[in-house]
């Protein structure tokens, strides 16, 4: 049985984020019901059929007052409803959530949102491009010059000056916002809303109580770009600032000499060339990481190394096939895959094997390919799911379920069966729920964050090594709200005193590779001996099989899963890109907090711990899920195939450059919106040419309704044009770069806890994304600033058991480093 299959959904979402989290709560056991309009769903994509899967549908009409009681008295004994109407849709409708709460106060209500109910843009469309748009997202796939953090706080930013040599720019050769093939936007909404659904039903276990979830676009916004915002008052700091960000670095893609892009990061000059050279053999010469002489560091001056060798590491990857680069590099131990296509990550059999693909028997095409376990519970193994259902075909059994409860029939109080004492009242979902954190980089210490956020005490266990790293902006943006100790855990002191933690610790996460956590003696078998409830957390950069021995980070996953495909138009033929606004590191992250809230949720109720393990890679196929296919690779689904230059997915769901030089996203996706575009910009003709008036023959003659509209909007100004369409009712945004330089100086923005505001003991006053969770009886917390290792390790060991005297030993033997005067 999944974990949460006691648990009864109401999925009112249309889009992307709602159906994906209707999606991964159906993975886990919950009996989904998605209530469909009669007049049909204007988004329903390629990706419907894979993100409705195990769901049920029913058409219901809730302007029909029968319909509506129906509605009603199904939500008034469910323990979820997802919606994701505009702010105050749900009003009009009698559906909101002080009206179901009042039927059934157990009652979790997630609300998917653009912006929030309230604030400034709160009445702006909610549409992923539009909101990637308004808020400058676009401007951040591949980084701005000199990055955002120096706009931020007043400087030139890194390297000033610096021009990248040809072929260094990413993406595509031409300048303004890039639009993304991935709706990063949407997708990290829905980590949020799953996540912050999870942790409501875990607080209900204990409160009883129920609660309202906001989840928004602009909250995915802020997760996408957590690297990139930050200001500081001493940026210039060494070692804070990082080329990662900056479009003139290149970011390690060669052509092969069978045509297959690879990729290589961070690019290790020493292993390509000598490769090479030796002909692909794995001598002394071909080094690791760990062995290379020279290593480009993240470093902003090691951009210039990155443009000295660009040439000489282009023309050695092209003189050998792809699959021999990848093979070499994983004997060698050095981060290199191919870039494929989701399609054919989909057709590997080793993802299948895995069960982070799965074969789902659809109801049209048969078995085909599709996103499958991304999050995987020991002790609630997930079963293949059911195929997606055609709208309305489970109407007639979900109403009469309905007439039933309507007419005296009863269902078990939603959610019940907890065997844990229900407390008065929870601070935050995670309240009194220990956390240690042995994670390395990002895709670790993110998902930890994250259960900090959710009020969970997190202790960072720190290497004696780690402050060169924690100086940096992109560890600062993942260690936020942690206490930090630092041990050297190859001394058996210092293990002893991981144990003592580990004996007090409900969670342990982590993502190194297993066999270094089991040579070290932290695996779970060992640290579960100690606490055999404890919830243990596994992250991998890619599947289990044999790649698993391969080194995996975000850039390798998404080669693999086939984001980077998407994001670089490579359909049409575009150049590869890794995008900024990447969520493999924290999309990772965010399913490890969801694995381990769902294992603590299991906690409550039966006592035991288990293992929990996610990937990166699962998190890239989950981001490229609109993707599926066939099992014989024949029939695909329809998803979206943006151009090389990044423009858009199609004409009318893409950027356009006004005469100003500014940039106009366009959002026309319904046949009404169309009919409001041709009157808009007094182009009748448009609407009425067979090659363009209906969506089908649009699809087909895309090209040259592109070529129209690009000489339509090269005739006004963005804010010109901005104001018609608007005023028409079209959905458009103006491409902001300078909305993220409004945010952060906007004291209500501050008030709301989109950005939060602290000091640091090396960069001085920062601000930097706030909170993600905006849950109405248990909100998230933020705890603190970035956390500096070794910060508080006197005040943890006392906390264990230890003298001062004890204490002073081990920071003299240097088995514990104090960071703390």
């Amino acid at each position: 049985m999944g974990v949460l299959s006691a648990i009864q959904v109401l999925d009112l979402s249309w889009g992307i984020s709602g159906p994906v989290t209707g999606m991964l709560l159906a993975d886990h056991g919950a009996r989904v019901t998605r209530i469909e309009s009669p007049s049909g769903d204007p988004w329903r994509s390629s990706g419907y059929r894979v993100w409705n899967r195990g769901k049920r549908s029913a058409v219901l009409d809730l302007k029909e007052e029968a319909d509506h009681a129906r509605f009603l008295a199904l939500a008034g004994t469910a323990d979820v409803v997802i919606e994701s109407f505009s702010p105050g849709t749900t009003q009009r409708l009698g559906i909101d959530y002080a009206t179901l709460s009042e039927l059934n106060p157990r009652l979790i209500y997630c609300s998917i949102t653009g912006y929030g109910s309230e604030g400034p843009d709160a009445g702006r469309p909610g549409i992923d491009a539009l909101v990637a748009a308004r808020t400058g997202q676009q401007w951040e796939v591949r980084g701005v010059t000199g990055g955002t953090i120096g706009r931020l706080s007043g400087t030139e930013g890194i390297m000033p000056g610096l021009e990248p040599p040809p072929g260094c720019w990413v993406g595509p050769d031409r300048e303004g916002p890039l639009f993304s093939g991935v709706p990063w936007t949407s997708m990290a909404t829905a980590y949020i809303a799953t996540v912050g659904v999870n942790a409501a039903l875990r607080a209900r276990g204990l409160t009883g109580r129920g609660q309202r979830v906001n989840a928004s676009l602009l909250h995915g916004i802020l997760a996408t770009t957590i690297a990139g915002w930050q200001q500081a008052e001493k940026p210039d700091t060494p070692y804070f600032q990082t080329w990662i960000n900056d479009p003139r670095a290149p970011k390690g893609f060669f052509r092969a000499a069978d045509g297959r892009w690879t990729h290589h990061w961070v690019p290790l000059p020493e292993f390509i060339l000598n490769a090479a050279a030796n002909g692909m053999q794995a001598t002394p010469e071909v080094a690791s990481p760990k062995d290379a002489t020279m290593r480009v560091t993240p470093m902003a001056e090691d951009m210039v190394i990155l443009h000295a060798y660009q040439d000489q590491l282009a023309e050695a990857v092209a003189r050998y096939p792809a699959e021999q680069w990848v093979e070499l590099a994983g004997r060698v131990g050095v981060p290199v895959q191919t870039v494929r296509s989701p399609e054919e990550a989909l057709l590997d059999p080793l993802l299948l094997a895995d069960g982070c693909v799965v074969e789902v028997d659809d109801l049209e095409f048969g078995p085909i390919r599709q996103v499958g376990r991304v999050v995987e519970l020991a002790r609630h193994p997930q079963p293949v799911p059911g195929p997606a259902q055609p709208p309305g075909a489970d109407t007639e059994e979900v109403r009469a379920e309905a007439d039933a409860l309507l007419t005296g029939g009863t269902r078990e109080e939603p959610g019940s069966g907890s065997a844990a004492a229900r407390q008065p009242a929870l601070e935050a979902p995670l309240a009194g729920v220990t956390v240690l954190d042995l994670g390395l980089a990002v895709a670790g210490p993110f998902g930890t964050q994250v259960l900090a956020e959710l009020g969970a005490r997190v202790i960072k266990v720190n290497t004696l090594r780690d402050r060169f790293w924690f100086t940096n902006h992109i560890a600062m943006c993942c260690n936020r709200d942690k206490e930090s100790i630092a041990l050297d855990l190859k001394d058996p002191e210092g293990m002893a005193v991981l144990r003592r933690l580990v004996a007090q610790a409900d969670v342990v996460q982590h993502n190194m590779r297993y066999e270094a956590a089991e040579r070290l003696g932290v695996d779970y078998a060992s640290l579960r001996a100690i606490n055999p409830a404890l919830v243990y957390c596994h992250t991998l950069g890619h599947e289990q099989g044999p790649r698993q021995a391969h080194p995996g980070n975000d850039q390798t996953g998404a080669a693999l899963a086939g984001t980077t495909w998407l994001d670089g138009g490579l359909d049409q033929d575009g150049r590869p890109i890794w995008s900024c606004t990447s969520l493999g590191d924290t999309g990772n992250g965010f399913l490890s907090a969801l694995g381990i809230i769902q294992a603590l949720y299991d906690r409550d109720r039966t006592g035991e711990g288990q293992f929990v393990r996610t990937s990166i890679l699962y998190a890239h196929l989950l981001n490229a899920s609109t993707a599926w296919v066939a099992r014989d690779g024949g029939a695909v689904g329809e998803r979206q195939r943006p151009d090389a230059e990044q423009y858009g997915w199609h004409a009318l769901y893409r950027l356009y450059r006004t005469a100003d030089g500014s940039w106009l996203c366009l959002a026309a996706v319904t046949q009404r919106d169309w009919a409001a575009l041709g009157r808009a910009v007094e182009r009748p003709d448009l609407t009425e040419d067979p090659r363009f008036n209906t969506p089908q023959a649009r699809s087909v003659h895309d090209a040259e309704l592109v070529a129209q509209l690009t000489e339509v909007f090269a005739g006004r100004t963005a804010r010109e044009w901005f104001a018609v369409l608007d005023g028409h009712a079209v959905p458009c945004e103006i491409s902001d770069p300078d909305y993220v330089l409004r945010l952060f100086a906007d004291p209500e923005a501050h008030r709301r806890k989109a950005v939060s505001a602290f000091r640091h003991r090396v960069v001085g006053e920062m601000s930097m994304a706030g909170l993600y969770f905006d849950l109405s009886d248990t909100p998230g917390v933020i705890q603190g600033p970035p956390a500096w290792p070794g910060q508080n390790s006197r005040a943890i060991l006392g906390e264990l058991g230890y003298s001062d005297a004890e204490i002073e030993k081990l920071i003299e033997s240097r088995v514990v480093d104090d960071a703390s005067r």
